[in-house]
């Protein structure tokens, strides 16, 4: 049986929202910039209930808004790598923890599995032949077979900030795994291979201790 998992701070319907307050949440990148990790962690923290206005953080001139702008517009051209965005997110100082994963296709969709069975919304970067050669979207699904109590994962759903928003699915494009090592981006104008690079997951920070 075929079956897609989401996160659950997240509506789905005509467009995602949030579950707790139903905004919008998807933001989208420009045509010139390398903002895709940025956009992403204003996802993901607005998934964790951390930013309330993901969609125009540069309206507001104090609280999560502020703070996340103020460290993000000047990474905004030139982008981040995983191990940047890392240290990128614990310096926000906003009560998350990033976690990382590197390894085969197989293995990042096992972490995002568990990250996401947490409620903790993954990162994940590749590179690509174009239109740039680093990108990153944010997994907000896992689709995969169920057989009985085992889950097999084979494909992330993704919001990814480059497309365009998404319309009743609930994610806008999908990175599927074929063997070992190929890993194909699809989307609905576009198919391509890919090579994984590593995964961060936010981690809600509870009580000065980051959840399992």
């Amino acid at each position: 049986m075929l079956v897609q998992k989401f996160h659950t701070g997240m509506r789905l319907g005509q467009h995602p929202t949030l579950t707790k307050t139903n905004t919008l949440f998807f933001t989208r990148q420009g045509n010139w910039d390398g903002g895709s990790p940025l956009h992403c962690v204003a996802m993901a923290l607005a998934l964790l209930g951390k930013l309330a206005d993901p969609c125009h953080l540069p309206c507001h001139g104090t609280g999560s808004e502020s703070i996340m702008w103020n460290a993000a517009w000047p990474h905004y051209l030139h982008g981040l790598t995983l191990s940047e965005l890392t240290s990128f997110i614990s310096e926000l100082n906003l009560g998350v923890k990033p976690v990382t994963c590197q390894g085969s296709p197989r293995e990042i969709l096992q972490f995002s599995l568990r990250e996401l069975t947490g409620n903790s919304p993954v990162i994940v970067g590749w590179r690509q032949r174009h239109p740039v050669t680093a990108h990153a979207a944010l997994a907000i699904g896992i689709e995969g077979r169920q057989a009985g109590r085992a889950f097999d994962p084979h494909a992330l759903l993704l919001l990814d900030p480059a497309g365009n928003e998404p319309d009743m699915a609930g994610f806008n494009a999908r990175l599927d795994r074929h063997g070992a090592r190929q890993v194909h981006y699809c989307s609905p104008g576009d198919i391509r291979k890919v090579v994984l690079e590593g995964a961060v997951s936010l981690r809600l920070i509870l009580n000065g201790i980051a959840g399992a």
